[in-house]
């Protein structure tokens, strides 16, 4: 769930590699078994990520393995040739990698890195020959392809737990889509929810809870979802109920503030329109 917060990359410190990979695989079947190109284009952006981030800190023999392993055929020609002036002395410019021209345009023709296109690098007698930085985005890029080639060919599981994972991810392909982003909600809100969990609300605090997601679309999985932690019976009737039910009209902030329920600085509907937007533009 961490790999789709586009603000930063996943930190599995405190996972196997065996628990990362497995976890990784199970995420992206599952996202195939309903056809979500939202969630894994994000998720697959993320793991690639962590890919670059680790292959930064490899030693040169260890990249031009994993290189090999993908697929690509990195020789040991490299290229040397005058680059700058710098006052009266020539700076050379060394390109220590070098790929068939076949393999590069295998990984690089789909990239969207203007750097990877062929008449961007240097070529020679069938070769392009890369710096550190190009070989790493290439190796990134067949990490991509081989990911997307094996999974095409993987079966989708049949077990419960799976259908189960399936499930929730789509649900939350579904807040998504919509915008929806229980983290963005008022503090007001998140303490009334918090209220919820450990003591019956009074009336007042269950309408302004209720009116809040009803008027920003909460999604009938979540109300359910929120109403169950909260201990309500029959969750799912109620909140199919909710969904059907007409407009409410959430309490102005002054309101809240007369009754003791919060202490907002505006109308909590008007706050959470307005951290949305503050969080788009950060992206």
């Amino acid at each position: 769930m961490a790999a789709l917060k586009p603000e930063e990359t996943p930190k599995l410190s405190k996972t196997t590699t065996e628990e990362s990979v497995i976890s990784f695989w199970l995420a992206l079947l599952a996202l195939k078994s309903f056809n979500s190109i939202y969630l894994y284009e994000k998720v697959l952006k993320a793991e690639l990520s962590r890919v670059a981030e680790a292959l930064r800190g490899e030693s040169e023999d260890s990249l031009k393995r994993l290189a090999k392993t993908l697929g690509l055929k990195v020789g040991e020609e490299s290229l040397k040739f005058p680059w700058v002036l710098k006052g009266d002395k020539v700076v050379y410019r060394e390109l220590r990698f070098s790929i068939p021209v076949e393999d590069f345009l295998r990984f690089a023709s789909n990239s969207k890195d203007e750097s990877l296109r062929l008449v961007n690098n240097f070529v020679l007698k069938g070769l392009v020959y890369l710096d550190r930085a190009k070989l790493e985005k290439l190796v990134v890029e067949a990490s991509r392809k081989i990911i997307e080639e094996r999974l095409k060919n993987t079966l989708i599981p049949e077990a419960a737990a799976f259908r189960k994972l399936s499930k929730d991810l789509r649900e939350l392909e579904e807040r998504a889509a919509s915008g929806f982003n229980e983290e963005l909600f008022p503090e007001c809100v998140k303490s009334i929810i918090a209220a919820g969990k450990t003591r019956r609300l009074s009336d007042e605090e269950a309408y302004v809870l209720l009116s809040f997601l009803k008027t920003i679309g909460a999604p009938r999985s979540y109300l359910e979802e929120l109403l169950r932690s909260m201990g309500v019976e029959e969750a799912g009737v109620l909140a199919e109920a909710l969904g059907r039910l007409g407009d409410y009209t959430p309490f102005k902030c002054e309101v809240l503030k007369a009754k003791g329920i919060c202490d907002c600085d505006m109308d909590l509907v008007e706050e959470y329109e307005s951290r949305k937007a503050q969080a788009r533009r950060r992206l």
